[in-house]
């Protein structure tokens, strides 16, 4: 319990269970964690476009809703636009994945993500990750340092990958996907119980 608390404190974000693709690749020797002005000339162009359409679809969603309820069709039309630029830029980004490098995530939110690796990890090396989550518009380039996330008694294949060097618009980005997809969860969930308690007998 005193290694969860600890954890907890280290990454004050909000992380949700969920199942995202994620490629790894630990630094070589003499490779360093870029700062700033390195990891932003670094970005591929895909991840920095996709990035941008995220910013302007959630920008647009902020003025559609000062919109009446006449615009419903206007919104519907800018909503598949918005659909098929996420479609191509999908399309693009699955090119940077490789399945050499490719994990699962277990869970992910602002600070880092969990995941399993069956070959095993260095405790705190670092590592160039490339995040996508493409039913969601976020894809995310960037660095992070190897914990082992498991119990004491059991084999290391759990390791979380606490985010070393991180654009804050892509954080921001996965902050709001998390937020979404716990939405989604709950509301699934409810759903779930309301089918189960089925209709009440008069």
């Amino acid at each position: 319990m005193a290694q969860q608390e600890q954890r907890m404190m280290a990454d004050p974000y909000f992380s949700i269970d969920y199942q995202a693709q994620v490629n790894l690749c630990p630094l070589a020797d003499g490779e360093t964690v870029p700062d700033a002005d390195t990891l932003e000339a670094e970005i591929p162009a895909p991840f920095k476009l996709i990035s941008e359409v995220t910013r302007i679809d959630t920008n647009n969603a902020r003025l559609l809703r000062n919109l009446d309820e006449h615009a419903a069709d206007l919104v519907e039309i800018i909503n598949l636009q918005s659909r098929k630029i996420d479609l191509v830029l999908s399309y693009v980004l699955a090119g940077k994945d490789n399945p050499e490098q490719r994990h699962h995530t277990l869970s992910l939110g602002g600070g880092g993500f969990t995941f399993v690796s069956q070959q095993p990890l260095a405790e705190g090396c670092s590592v160039r990750f490339k995040l996508f989550l493409p039913e969601l518009s976020v894809a995310v380039y960037g660095y992070g340092q190897i914990q082992a996330d498991r119990p004491a008694d059991t084999e290391p294949t759990h390791y979380r990958c606490q985010f070393s060097a991180l654009r804050e618009q892509d954080r921001d980005a996965l902050i709001r996907a998390s937020l979404q997809l716990q939405a989604k969860q709950l509301k699934a969930r409810a759903e779930r119980r309301a089918q189960q308690d089925g209709p009440t007998a008069s």
